[in-house]
């Protein structure tokens, strides 16, 4: 290929990106961005760049909590009740199984902690966050 673009228009894996163009559209991505950058030393880093450093170490960097099920129960409890998060995000070690494993054996006992709910109020994710339910037409706009 002798242009700058891949089959679907975008930059080819070798090509910096337009800094002004593509570099601004990830702007619901700048922790991502800003790692790459930083990891590749390019201010304008290419494509393969984004491919080769964007998800390194992502695991490897975050906080892991290991061990027992009270074990990483109290690992979350430490970082929650310290104020050091207002939630947590979980990522899969193994596939399958990692997530039924924390459900069966971590949420019961953040549970017995009080950590974990154990029942909902509603039945509906808009009743559990205590949102109103629309009426009819509401989302249609106005002119």
């Amino acid at each position: 290929m002798t242009t700058n673009q891949d089959e679907q228009g975008g930059a080819s894996l070798p090509e910096p990106l337009a800094l002004d163009q593509e570099m601004a559209g990830l702007s619901g991505l700048q922790a991502t961005r800003d790692r790459v950058v930083r990891l590749s030393g390019k201010p304008n880093p290419t494509t393969r760049d984004f491919i080769q450093y964007s998800g390194r170490g992502t695991l490897r960097e975050m906080p892991r909590f290991v061990g027992s099920p009270a074990e990483v129960a109290d690992g979350l409890e430490e970082w929650f009740a310290g104020g050091a998060c207002d939630g947590f995000v979980l990522a899969a070690t193994h596939m399958p199984g990692a997530y039924e494993d924390f459900a069966r054996l971590v949420v019961p006992e953040l549970q017995r902690r009080g950590l974990f709910q154990r029942e909902y109020a509603g039945f509906t994710l808009r009743e559990n966050l205590g949102l109103p339910r629309p009426a009819r037409g509401d989302w249609v706009r106005e002119p």
